[in-house]
């Protein structure tokens, strides 16, 4: 199908459709191969990132792009003893704060759900390399 619009609206619909095709790719193998959702990935890096593998439970939210209460139910799934990938900690300086700390646990769980999510963005770019999807453009108009 043609699209009818601008070209760039027609670049964005494009690249919109190849992000959900790959966010679904991810969702996918995570959740088969790790018992993950992508969010939860997301937390786990987030958290490897930073210089002490911690972070405030309200910075969490803006990086990962959920509501307080979604961040809260998800660090305490990960806190459960069952996973215990998290741990929850009250913060020093100010004792309303409560920041989530990976653990050993954590990033062994992350690193075993890397691997997966570096396959699939190998395997998806190659289907459609990103750089395409700007090109599609010049393509459509001649």
């Amino acid at each position: 199908m043609k699209c009818e619009m601008s070209s760039a609206f027609c670049q964005w619909l494009e690249i919109n459709n190849f992000h959900l095709k790959v966010e679904s790719a991810l969702e996918k193998s995570l959740q088969m191969n790790h018992n993950l959702s992508l969010k939860e990935f997301y937390v786990l890096y987030f958290l490897s990132q930073e210089p002490e593998q911690k972070l405030k439970l309200q910075d969490l939210e803006g990086k990962v792009g959920l509501s307080q209460s979604a961040v809260s139910r998800l660090v305490s799934k990960f806190e459960a003893k069952g996973c215990g990938a998290l741990e929850r900690n009250v913060c020093e300086h100010d004792r309303r704060s409560i920041y989530t700390s990976l653990t050993e646990t954590g990033a062994a769980k992350l690193k075993a759900a890397a691997a997966t999510v570096e396959q699939v963005l190998t395997e998806s770019f190659s289907e459609m390399p990103i750089q395409i999807l700007f090109k599609q453009d010049d393509i459509q108009n001649k």
